[in-house]
């Protein structure tokens, strides 16, 4: 039996982590944004026709409550075989989960930018955004297991570059920090030895055949103001 290798997740280490002194490109995978908001349209469809129960896959279904206005948003449906009532959110990482702005998130979802600057344009807190992110995430994996549409997604996360530090050859410790001035180039940072790198240099070094590959990093809550205004 042959077992797949999960879709690799893709960044550019040419974006900067912040959009503070550089903004932020739009890089939206627009196929990506395609095939979610259409997923979207079905679950969140104010069509009556029944679906199938999810909690005793029967389809012996019947629409209960048309979807209206203000309540419900959604139509109700009853199960005669199990006699529950459910919406066809009802057992996702969708349920109860109440977005702002949904078209606008699915189109920031792909791309590569800080939790706090998506908050800032769908006007909501960061911590609602990495709700939406991770709840949506885990519904996108329910439907597709393959893991090939969940890799699309790039909202939020932080990212270290795999590789060894040319200084002290450390490895694992390497995060971005900020460009160059004169050529723009990207620069790294070794946490243990607190050097500096190109990483136009970093790369050359590692021989034509390297593949740059990132990682995706939680950085813990900071336990000190935050002085630096470099850009990253």
């Amino acid at each position: 039996m042959t077992i797949k290798t999960p879709p690799k997740r893709v960044f550019d280490p040419m974006l900067p982590r912040m959009g503070q002194y550089r903004s932020i490109p739009e890089t939206e995978d627009k196929a990506f944004s395609v095939w979610l908001q259409g997923q979207f349209d079905e679950i969140y469809s104010s069509s009556e026709t029944p679906p199938l129960c999810p909690h005793c896959q029967s389809g012996q279904t019947v629409l209960a409550t048309r979807a209206a206005h203000p309540k419900p948003v959604l139509p109700v449906f009853r199960c005669i075989a199990c006699d529950v009532h459910f919406r066809r959110t009802t057992g996702t990482p969708l349920w109860a989960l109440k977005f702002q702005n949904l078209t606008q998130f699915i189109g920031l979802l792909s791309q590569q930018r800080p939790v706090t600057e998506a908050a800032a344009i769908l006007g909501v807190k960061p911590v609602t955004v990495s709700r939406w992110i991770r709840r949506t995430r885990e519904w996108i994996m329910d439907l597709d297991p393959t893991g090939h549409w969940d890799s699309k997604v790039r909202l939020g996360m932080e990212i270290r570059p795999d590789i060894p530090c040319p200084n002290c050859g450390a490895t694992d410790h390497m995060h971005y920090r900020g460009f160059t001035s004169d050529t723009g180039d990207r620069l790294c940072r070794c946490d243990a030895c607190g050097q500096f790198a190109r990483l136009s240099n970093v790369l050359r070094d590692q021989g034509p055949d390297f593949v740059l590959e990132h990682r995706v990093v939680n950085r813990p809550p900071s336990t000190r103001r935050k002085t630096s205004t470099a850009v990253e």
